[in-house]
């Protein structure tokens, strides 16, 4: 009495598990959640069908040599109370066919004209599936799907092509690399399992077995003196559901007029006779064995993927909601609505320019390019504007000219005057090649900075704009004219300001007229020199002065202190030395008569155009970006907006702007009605209370082997004790869901089949842990 009653209640249950996956793909569920099934497969002429069939209980699936099975076969099997029916009250409902078939031989040629439907009269196999569901009181409450056979040669005469073992073989991959189908592996008991195709393909996508159930058929025409023990015990090829053995009708069984439950019958009596298979624990020989071991493994196996696949609803409607909230509803008839559609995009497009710029914190500007695009334009105009001339700020601009170049551009421009007053010619004529090489840094930052914000713009644009793309074309267009405005009037403003910088030697800098505003500094070095020199002298003397000349000139043939010179460099020497020849002529040779500038003076003559240069060069770093920020950034910034609307604001041409490309149309429509399928997919989970709370406390306590129950989209491991997700009432949607018809709660009664096997079966799974899964 305790075992009927744990029956009753396990099949009571499954029931109720099984009629909410059905009603998940009556509404279409599938094509976007993946959901528990059972595959059947195997080869051709392995049994299949035969098996299924005896797992049926009736005669309604087409039997025949050769191809049987050519189109996938869903089978909703539902079991009836036999305390209210009968065997005789079986029927069949067809998919997309309203009628009841209550003849079973109706059903067979349904079957049959549904497959020539499509798939020809020829043997041609197509991966179109039929539904059927089959209410009767001798099979039990599963789902099913038969395979067409891996076929490895085409039929002679057939529409069957010579790749039809690849085409097999990859509609049964299709169907079985879901985590969440549960394989059965049928394959005949007299060929050796480990050339099996079913078992090969089964061991790809379940590499440990722990949703793959082995079925050996034709275990009664193996040869004589050999049996199936070993691999029934998984002793060859260990599955973690195990194997199961079974004994077909044969095909003069059918011929005979064999009903299934006497086969069945049949069945039983041969395994409990047989010398062998008699001594097998329950559970491992018998088609009501197999029965027993599918309903138990289905059960557990949708109880714990039902909550992974709530919260894989949940999101998935959530990030359908946000995609739908990106394309925007279709465009608008009204002209008044279409301009306000033209100015909100403008506005937005714009705001998002400006912050970017600033730097500032926009939630349209990651909804429109997603948190790992987000474009920061102000830093990457800032960087521009710190690389201004860096390098020429580092460097004294005069550290490749030695002191006799110096020397020799002192006298050059004396002229006929009094010797010992260089002239500011010399200043000029030394400065002026270094300051030259400013205006071609300022001119590319401005073309640098100019072609960063034309990329912003562009790529602001396509997100924004990415619904209407001739409306993002034109406002790309028109920014461009707008910003080569700016930049052509700021390049203008630039090059003003490096020639004033350049053409016009002037400073108020407080350390150049500090240090080098007078003749301080040339004392105070020649002040050092004589101390060093008195110093060095024998006795502490200072050395007797210099026969000729005075503190700024020293002779010719005297040494100049290497210390004062450096390394010149061939390019400057060479400019320097082409300029004064030009000028003057060749330079006389030197003569011990003529005075050369002392290598104080000379020393504070670099060291003033290193120092001015430096003033020059800080205060275009400082000026140049000023301007461009000013003139070209800050100029665009302002007057963007107004000359967008302006430019866009004209009705003769808003229709074609805003003309939607096809795909947005198609993506738009798609994703509504998956949002209608997900919203139909949740009023079932909400439909029953029961199921509310289960789902509910599962989804607080499950504890997901994520191995084992891998799902096409992994969640995180939820908490136990956590709130994440709850089951609870939402808001009715704008368009009805259609309703689904549900199967009536009629008090579920175990079919005649239950048995020890059953309660084997679960205790079995129940101490191993899960089966794919948490049980």
């Amino acid at each position: 009495m305790g075992e009927d009653s744990s029956g009753n209640m396990l099949y009571g249950n499954l029931r109720q598990f099984l009629t909410t996956v059905d009603e998940l793909r009556d509404v279409g569920l599938q094509k976007y959640v993946n959901l528990p099934r059972i595959v059947v497969i195997g080869t051709q002429s392995a049994g299949k069908s035969s098996v299924l069939e005896s797992i049926i209980g009736l005669n309604v699936l087409p039997r025949h040599s050769g191809v049987c099975t050519r189109r996938p076969l869903e089978l909703r099997l539902v079991h009836m109370d036999e305390r209210e029916h009968t065997v005789k009250d079986a029927w069949a409902q067809f998919a997309d066919n309203p009628k009841k078939f209550t003849n079973l031989e109706e059903v067979t040629a349904e079957i049959l004209r549904l497959t020539d439907q499509v798939a020809g009269r020829n043997k041609g196999i197509v991966d179109d599936p039929i539904t059927m569901t089959l209410h009767a009181t001798v099979c039990p409450d599963l789902t099913v799907i038969d395979l067409p056979g891996i076929t490895r040669v085409p039929l002679k005469d057939s529409e069957q092509g010579d790749d039809i073992e690849q085409v097999t073989k990859a509609m049964t991959m299709r169907y079985i690399q879901d985590p969440r189908t549960i394989c059965l592996a049928v394959m005949a008991a007299n060929q050796d399992l480990s050339t099996s195709d079913a078992l090969q393909l089964a061991r790809q996508v379940d590499p440990k077995g722990i949703r793959t159930i082995g079925v050996l058929t034709k275990i009664d025409i193996m040869d004589r003196g050999t049996d199936a023990m070993k691999a029934l015990r998984g002793d060859e090829i260990p599955l973690r559901l195990g194997y199961v053995g079974v004994k077909n009708r044969s095909q003069a069984d059918i011929d005979a007029g064999m009903q299934v439950q006497q086969a069945l019958d049949a069945e039983d009596k041969w395994f409990a006779e047989h010398a062998r298979y008699s001594k097998l624990p329950p559970g491992h020989t018998g088609t009501r064995s197999l029965v027993d071991k599918l309903t138990v493994v289905m059960y557990h196996h949708i109880k714990s993927f039902l909550p992974q696949i709530c919260r894989e609803i949940q999101d998935k409607k959530t990030t359908v909601a946000m995609r739908l909230s990106e394309l925007g509803d279709g465009v608008p008839v009204d002209d008044f609505d279409r301009v306000q559609l033209m100015w909100t995009m403008v506005t937005d497009y714009c705001e998002m320019f400006r912050n970017t710029i600033r730097g500032k914190f926009d939630r349209r500007l990651q909804m429109y390019t997603g948190t790992e695009d987000v474009v920061h334009g102000g830093s990457q105009i800032r960087n521009i504007f710190s690389d201004l001339m860096w390098e020429l700020d580092q460097n004294d601009c005069l550290s490749g000219m030695s002191d006799d170049e110096m020397n020799a551009a002192i006298r050059l421009h004396e002229g006929d005057s009094l010797p010992g007053f260089p002239s500011m010619d010399t200043f000029e004529f030394l400065m002026l090649p270094h300051l030259r090489k400013i205006e071609v840094p300022c001119m590319q930052c401005l073309d640098h900075v100019a072609s960063t914000v034309e990329q912003l713009t562009q790529r602001i644009a396509h997100a924004v704009f990415r619904r209407f793309p001739k409306m993002a074309q034109q406002v790309i267009a028109l920014s461009k004219v707008i910003l080569d405005r700016e930049a052509e009037a700021t390049r203008s403003i630039v090059q003003h300001l490096v020639e004033a910088e350049t053409g016009y030697l002037f400073t108020n800098d407080e350390d150049f007229l500090v240090h080098h505003g007078g003749m301080e500094s040339i004392f105070k070095e020649g002040n050092k020199s004589v101390a060093k020199a008195k110093a060095k002298a024998p006795g502490g003397k200072a050395p007797p002065p210099a026969a000729e000349g005075d503190g700024l000139f020293e002779q010719d043939d005297a040494k100049p202190d290497k210390g004062y010179l450096q390394s010149a460099q061939e390019g400057i020497s060479s400019a320097y030395t082409s300029v004064s020849t030009k000028l003057v002529g060749a330079p006389p040779p030197p003569s011990k008569k003529k005075p050369v500038y002392a290598a104080q003076f000379v020393n504070e003559i670099r060291n003033r155009l290193n120092s001015y240069f430096k003033v020059v060069v800080r205060n275009v770093r400082d000026g140049v970006p000023k301007a461009i920020g000013w003139f070209l950034v800050r100029s665009m910034m302002s007057k963007i907006q107004f000359e967008l609307y302006t430019a866009l604001n004209k009705p003769d041409g808003m229709a074609d702007l805003l003309g939607e490309p096809a795909h947005i149309v198609e993506e738009r429509k798609q994703l509504a009605g998956q949002r209608d399928t997900l919203g139909k997919a949740y009023d079932v989970l909400q439909r029953d209370p029961v199921m509310v709370n289960q789902l509910s406390f599962a989804l607080e306590n499950i504890d997901l082997d994520d191995e084992a129950l891998a799902a096409p989209a992994p969640q995180p491991k939820a908490a136990r004790g956590s709130t994440s997700f709850k089951m609870t009432p939402q808001a009715p949607t704008t368009q009805a869901a259609p309703k689904v018809a549900s199967r009536p709660a009629a008090p579920v009664t175990a079919p005649a089949t239950v048995g020890k096997a059953a309660a084997k079966t679960r205790s079995l799974f129940e101490d191993e842990g899960p089966v794919g899964g948490p049980l």
